[in-house]
């Protein structure tokens, strides 16, 4: 399946270890009628100027969701489940494509969820943080098409693995 932010999904995960390392669609929990779901980061800085986020969110999981564009999410709560699961089990190397931009090689260390199960449905809150190097969230179009033998010069594409 192919995932389209805004479309089929809100946000979506990728990792080479993860689901044949193709990105994975999650659909988040809101409670924002106006505005809809959130991605939050928290920036800390330290003296030495070096930079941490910590990146959180909430997955909806349950039956029968409604995708952002109205139609109904084709997978499983618990093919989700199993699915955010094996993504918290990765320390480095994941990327979040967000509406914001793709952020890069974040992982799930110390605190990486908390989980609330009612009978038809979960909420996974998940917390990722910057692996190495903060870089600010990159633009997708760019972000995906830097890969190796992609379209961008060496000079205008970012430094990732495919």
């Amino acid at each position: 399946m192919t995932y389209s932010l805004n479309q089929n999904c809100h946000i979506t995960l990728t990792h080479p270890n993860v689901n044949s390392g193709d990105p994975y669609g999650f659909i988040l929990h809101s409670e924002d009628r106006d505005r809809g779901p959130a991605v939050s980061i928290q920036r800390t800085t330290s003296a030495d100027g070096d930079i941490t986020i910590k990146i959180f969110f909430s997955v909806l999981l349950a039956d029968q969701l409604i995708n952002p564009d109205g139609s109904e999410h084709t997978d499983t709560r618990a093919e989700m489940y199993s699915k955010i699961l094996e993504y918290l089990a990765q320390t480095s190397g994941l990327e979040l494509e967000t509406s914001a931009g793709v952020f890069s090689n974040v992982g799930a260390s110390g605190h990486s969820a908390t989980e609330i199960h009612f009978a038809p449905l979960s909420i996974i809150t998940c917390q990722f943080n910057n692996a190495g190097t903060y870089y600010p969230p990159a633009d997708p179009d760019l972000y995906l098409a830097s890969v190796w033998d992609g379209s961008l010069t060496w000079a205008t594409s970012f430094w990732r693995n495919a």
